[in-house]
């Protein structure tokens, strides 16, 4: 007992010895719209906290009417931290450290706010007390942006205003952001898994060439966060397989005109532009806003093919290689509008339309020995085919009350048009044959979701239900005339073979989600019940395949906070993936010739997953992760021949047992951590200012049960290096460089070459941020290059392509802003009071 009494006594005496000092702390409360005080009617709360071992505290809440505030306070030396909140407004944090240097009298100066009309805001509610004059032990310095937000199930990313990432196209962005890797076929996958992209919470509805076009011309400085759900949860469709990347773009719009516009321009031999604008504006309580761009793009691609025909004695060598010209023309026009149609409810309404027109030429040679007859076949091909995709989607969302229970609905539909012309000349020993081939595709998809949210606020538990329901039907009309000996088909095509494809398919699902924050634990967990049906028919021979699904799919999180520094979080999720219905449509596409043919499976089956992942992170940015991936069933690019045959087919086909181990590495280098020392994190930090190097590695492997034709599988590594460097004259050069071991597996790929890219930047900001320009060059150590081998029934494949050489680029972007004077607020990422570190490491390209 006496032992505790000395050791109270010695805990207060610094607190004594600093009674009489004290600091007077002012500020005021302005309405960012009006550059004017926040209206003297309105109550002010205000939350004062102190920084202890397991984060933040609350001293004293405060509610006040007046535009300028000031507060007499105990001077004691700590880190610290105001709370906002204002009805009608966004809540901000200023972040604030004691020391025994700090001023009697401090200032802070107007504290701007923004009213939440884009949409319902959250707010939390502090309790309210009488206003207080005295409060013992803060003093109030400044504020400190977040650009990173950890939680349970996803972790988000501040784009805007964060210069090390707003730059450029979306697709560059998410490529700079940790773990994300643009892979095989040009698919983004984050950890190995692979993500669909959603923009605004709804899934884009693009794949392949559409969806490549769309993120390459969406400028980054339209997008205001990116959301990455590695194991999203029950309210998200079991369909998407792997994970989520959410692109939110710019929501919060203020009066007048404001927006920016860019320009992208890429050249070596060939040339890419890309001009985009994206405008926001309100009226009263109608928020506008528009994103639209254009993106033309030349490019070269080199193929070869060498396939060992293995059922002939000696066995027969294919040498192919094609020349692909490409000529890429892609629109989008993106309108938004937000309604405010009362203080607790609102309507989002949502038109995206997207035009492309390509036009490819092929040339290929294919070449064969160890032949009776000799084959040397030439093939000039010319391919094109423009689309059109239109989208409506609407949100009407309302806060039934005080306490945070919300209701919204959202209903969207889709439309998607697509036409392809394919002619093609051969010549094989001075034999002719001539090809055409039209294909008319067309899509519909409708869905309607509702979605509740309610807050136990007694008990701390908050619950997400809802349902959705959605139709899809997708049409193909295909018409040939393949390898006749008349030239005059091209000219006046005569189509003597048809191929009609119809897939229908209707989905019903109902989910739940409960969620509770303790003092250092964060658990989501959630069940979702699916049922799915899908029809796939050719009408023109009569094949039909109905498959029906029913099951539930549960979900887990949990984050665990350490410390305000140190996090561990895990999940789990069992999803599904149904076969695409491109990879099930009969009809032929792109290239084609009497020795390679292509065409869907009708009999594919859903892939089956099971998703877990752990991670252990240091101030959200030094990070160490493991992701293991099970699935059932998988569908995969395959090619097929028969026996004594040289034609190969390329679709996709059913194998079981897939698994696949990752594991994520992520060490940040601050260049003053290493001459500073511990010193380095008592200094505040500024990433605009700073020298860094970002390393991470990733292990990848992937193992097919029941695919027979695999030598001994190898793992994947992949090695990323990111670095900035601050120049005189306030210049930034950047560098990202990316590479993959020479040797492993991809999925049932076998990889011969290193998968590389590379990338330098000087760039820099100038008028007061409202210009910023770029110079810099892709691929500076040399193209990206795939060299891989397949192995199949009777059938060996290496595979080699090359992309374009170095290529040279400039970007242009012009940020005008009316409010642009005002004093930024804090971004939108707000820390959990349970959790903040202003303590932070970089992350690459990150704040």
């Amino acid at each position: 007992m006496i032992r505790s009494v000395i050791r109270l006594s010695l805990m207060m005496l610094p607190l004594l010895g600093v009674a009489q000092s004290k600091v007077v702390v002012a500020f005021k409360v302005i309405d960012k719209e009006k550059n004017s005080c926040v209206d003297v009617n309105v109550k002010k709360n205000f939350t004062f906290q102190y920084e202890n071992s397991s984060g933040y505290k609350d001293l004293k809440s405060l509610v006040s009417t007046k535009c300028f505030n000031s507060y007499a306070i105990t001077k004691i030396s700590g880190n610290f931290r105001i709370y906002i909140s204002v009805p009608e407004y966004e809540s901000q944090y200023l972040d604030f450290t004691i020391t025994k240097q700090s001023k009697d009298t401090l200032y802070l100066g107007e504290v701007y706010l923004t009213r939440t009309y884009p949409e319902i805001s959250e707010e939390i509610q502090k309790p309210s007390q009488s206003a207080e004059k005295e409060i013992e032990g803060v003093t109030v310095t400044g504020a400190r942006k977040k650009f990173i937000k950890l939680e349970a199930n996803k972790t988000t990313y501040t784009i805007k205003d964060n210069d090390l990432l707003s730059g450029g196209s979306a697709q560059e962005t998410l490529t700079k952001l940790p773990g994300v890797i643009k892979g095989y076929g040009g698919n983004l996958t984050v950890n190995g898994k692979s993500m669909t992209i959603y923009i605004d919470d709804i899934p884009t509805g693009l794949s392949g060439g559409d969806l490549e076009n769309l993120l390459q011309s969406l400028p980054s400085n339209a997008i205001e966060k990116i959301e990455i759900i590695s194991n999203p949860g029950a309210s998200y469709d079991a369909k998407t397989g792997g994970g989520i990347i959410n692109i939110i773009t710019n929501g919060r719009a203020l009066r007048g005109i404001n927006g920016s516009a860019s320009l992208n321009y890429q050249f070596n031999k060939n040339n890419r532009v890309s001009p985009s604008i994206s405008l926001n504006s309100r009226l009263k309580s109608v928020s506008l806003q528009l994103n639209s761009g254009y993106n033309y793009r030349e490019n070269d691609k080199t193929t070869y093919y060498k396939r060992e025909f293995t059922s002939f004695t000696p066995s027969i060598i294919f040498d192919q290689k094609n020349i692909e010209n490409k000529y890429n023309r892609f629109y989008y026009f993106r309108p938004s509008s937000n309604i405010r149609l009362n203080k607790n409810s609102n309507l989002l309404i949502n038109y995206n339309l997207s035009y492309t027109d390509n036009s490819n030429h092929y040339t290929g040679e294919s070449l064969s020995s160890n032949d009776i007859e000799p084959i040397n076949l030439l093939n000039n091909s010319k391919y094109s085919e423009d689309n059109t995709n239109h989208e409506l989607t609407t949100k009407y969302k309302v806060k039934l009350d005080t306490l945070g229970n919300l209701f919204d609905i959202t209903a969207s539909y889709k439309h998607f048009n697509k036409n392809s012309t394919n002619n093609s000349i051969q010549n094989n020993e001075g034999v002719y044959k001539y090809s055409v081939n039209d294909i008319d595709y067309k899509s519909d998809y409708f869905q309607v979701n509702p979605n509740f949210e309610f807050s136990f606020n007694k008990v701390g538990i908050k619950m997400n239900t809802g349902g959705k329901y959605s139709h899809t039907k997708y049409t193909s009309n295909g018409k040939y005339n393949l390898l006749n000996t008349s030239s005059s088909i091209l000219e006046n095509p005569d189509y003597n073979s048809f191929r009609d494809f119809i897939y229908d398919e209707n989905q019903y699902a109902l989910y739940g989600e409960l969620s509770k924050k303790f003092e250092k634990l964060d658990l989501t967990a959630g069940v979702r019940y699916e049922n799915l049906e899908f029809k796939n028919k050719v009408k023109t021979t009569d094949q039909s395949i109905k498959y029906t699904f029913e099951k539930f799919f549960p979900s887990f999180s949990l984050l665990y906070k350490f410390n305000p520094t140190l996090d561990f979080n895990a999940t789990y999720r069992k999803s599904m993936m149904p076969p695409s219905y491109s990879n099930m449509d009969p009809n032929l596409t792109n290239y084609f010739d009497e020795f390679n043919t292509s065409e869907g499976n009708l009999h594919l089956k859903p892939d089956y997953y099971d998703n877990y992942e752990v991670s252990l992170s240091a101030w959200r940015y030094l990070k160490i992760s493991f992701n293991y991936t099970y699935s059932k069933n998988i569908n995969m690019l395959y090619y097929e021949t028969e026996d004594n045959s040289l034609t190969v087919n390329q679709t996709t086909r059913t194998f079981h047992g897939m698994k696949n181990y990752n594991v994520w590495v992520g060490i940040p280098i601050p260049f003053k951590l290493v001459t500073m020392g511990k010193k380095f994190f008592d200094e505040p930090m500024n990433m605009d200012k700073m020298n860094f190097i970002y390393l991470y590695g990733m292990y990848n492997y992937y193992k097919v049960n029941d695919y027979p034709y695999l030598d001994k599988v190898k793992p994947m590594w992949f090695y990323v290096i990111y670095a900035q460097l601050i120049l005189p004259k306030d210049f930034k050069l950047t560098t990202f460089f990316l590479s993959s071991t020479d040797k492993g597996y991809f999925e049932i790929y076998k990889s011969y070459k290193p998968f590389r890219y590379s990338n330098i930047e000087l760039s820099r900001s100038f008028s007061n941020k409202t210009i910023k320009a770029s110079l810099g060059i892709q691929n500076i150590l040399g193209p990206t290059k795939f060299n891989s081998d397949i192995n199949n029934f009777n059938l060996r494949t290496n595979y080699y392509s090359r992309d374009s050489d170095q290529l040279f680029y400039i970007k242009l972007s012009y940020s005008f802003d009316k409010n642009r004077n005002i004093k930024k607020e804090n971004t939108i990422i707000e820390e959990d009071t349970n959790s903040n570190s202003n303590k932070l490491l970089p992350s690459g390209p990150l704040k």
